[in-house]
């Protein structure tokens, strides 16, 4: 990555040491920790992980991509493991995403920011010098020396007091090292300790098979149009072509580059999704068109849902866990499912959750799953009937949980008792058209029935 601050160059994101010509391409990579701050004790390490960045200069800013790979408490899938940021040529973000780390604590996903490599006010650091952004105060604290680089110490406090630390080697802005304190859950606190462990200059043949490697990951991440911030790690089937018949050109691109364990990792994982694919369509041609198996379940309200109660309509069967934690998006849907249940309810089609949980199926256990399925039912405000499974429904079913496939599964049976739609996974949808795949289903079964009266 080309640096900043030389007298007749403007001011770019990065700067080489004063002896050091200015290249196109430079590498970067930094190691760092999540700690959990415990009321007594150490703080214990429950993240290591490893963010490599590759900075081009362009349009007199830079153009900062970067990978994040994690150990530990969760991670990213390889989708959002990578991104880019644009920083302008005082090093502030004005494109792009930052890198995340995502941390799973107490059953709950949180996603912790990364400081970037570029220290946004290099231009402000000199001995004592103290200034305020926003709410956040900033002041030079002194020098201090870390590995092989003289550093400004540098401190910034929020409205709330809370300390960041971040070490920017002097006379450039390239961060050396930062601590910042992170909250997850009911305020528990965490340190996030990131430190530079390697910096390379690349030479022109370098550089250029770096970033060309580089352009052919973010090609691919922007063809799959992944709302940012996405943890599932399931793709759908036209994803995994997609990404499939990149494959040969994104191995070839990375080979023999820091990316070529990241591209390996897409390639495997691509290819188990596939081959994922293919049994849960043999599993649904096994259902499809065939009469629904018999069942009985109970409801939240005490109540009994089966087979026979449900002759004559068109049913959908939704099978998820309706776990209340965690309380995370996409909510297995259910949201889009309960309006699709109360607009499509008056032309005799019944909506019927199926809360999955094999604790269901012990006394001890029962009373705590209930509790978590009716607590996401009033998060929701769902209006449509649940009913509980152990287990031993779904498997009559099919349990796509056979073949590593996630719920929810959907099952529509229509009115002649047999299976007219089975979907594993989340729908892909447009926020206003819901569940327009598993809505055209009910409609085209409400139509044949009607003909057929």
């Amino acid at each position: 990555m080309l640096h900043s601050l030389r007298s007749s160059v403007c001011l770019l994101a990065f700067v080489l040491l004063a002896a050091q010509p200015l290249l196109a391409v430079d590498e970067y990579h930094y190691s760092g920790n999540l700690l959990q701050v415990e009321r007594r004790g150490d703080p214990q390490v429950v993240k290591q992980f490893d963010l490599y960045c590759l900075g081009r200069s362009e349009n007199g800013g830079t153009r900062l991509f970067f990978s994040v790979d994690e150990r530990g408490g969760g991670a990213w899938p390889w989708p959002e493991r990578f991104g880019e940021s644009v920083l302008n040529a005082d090093g502030k973000r004005v494109g792009g995403r930052p890198a995340h780390i995502l941390h799973t604590f107490q059953d709950t996903k949180y996603p912790v920011e990364l400081p970037s490599p570029v220290f946004e006010f290099a231009d402000r650091l000199s001995a004592n010098a103290a200034w305020k952004v926003g709410e956040r105060e900033w002041e030079v604290r002194g020098q201090k020396t870390i590995g092989d680089h003289e550093c400004w110490q540098v401190t910034s406090v929020d409205r709330f007091g809370r300390p960041q630390s971040y070490f920017v080697a002097t006379g450039s802005n390239l961060l050396v090292a930062a601590e910042r304190r992170v909250f997850m859950g009911r305020g528990d606190e965490f340190r996030l300790q990131i430190e530079l462990t390697a910096w390379k200059p690349l030479g022109e043949e370098d550089g250029k098979q770096a970033a060309d490697a580089a352009d052919v990951l973010l090609q691919i991440q922007s063809g799959l149009e992944r709302a940012e911030g996405t943890t599932r790690p399931e793709l759908s089937e036209a994803q995994l072509a997609g990404v499939s018949s990149k494959l040969d050109g994104l191995l070839t691109a990375t080979k023999g580059t820091r990316l070529g364990p990241l591209a390996e990792a897409i390639s495997r994982d691509v290819r188990s999704q596939q081959d994922r694919d293919g049994n849960l369509s043999k599993l649904a041609q096994r259902f499809l068109g065939q009469p629904a198996p018999s069942f009985s379940l109970p409801t939240l309200k005490r109540k009994t849902v089966s087979s026979d109660s449900q002759k004559g309509r068109v049913t959908v069967l939704h099978f998820w866990e309706y776990r209340g934690e965690p309380l995370e998006e996409p909510y297995g849907q259910v949201g889009y499912l309960d309006y699709l249940a109360n607009r499509r309810g008056r032309f005799d089609v019944d909506v019927i959750g199926v809360a999955v949980n094999e604790e269901f199926g012990t006394a001890a256990t029962s009373g705590a799953a209930l509790r978590s399925v009716r607590k996401l039912r009033d998060f929701m405000n769902l209006s449509y009937p649940i009913a509980t499974d152990d287990g031993s429904m779904i498997r009559q079913f099919g349990d796509p949980r056979q073949f590593k496939a996630d719920l929810p599964l959907w099952v529509v049976v229509g009115a002649d008792g047999k299976i007219a739609h089975y979907h594993v996974g989340n729908y892909q949808i447009k926020a206003d058209e819901g569940l327009r795949e598993l809505d055209a289903v009910v409609v085209k079964l409400v139509r044949e029935q009607r003909a057929s009266q």
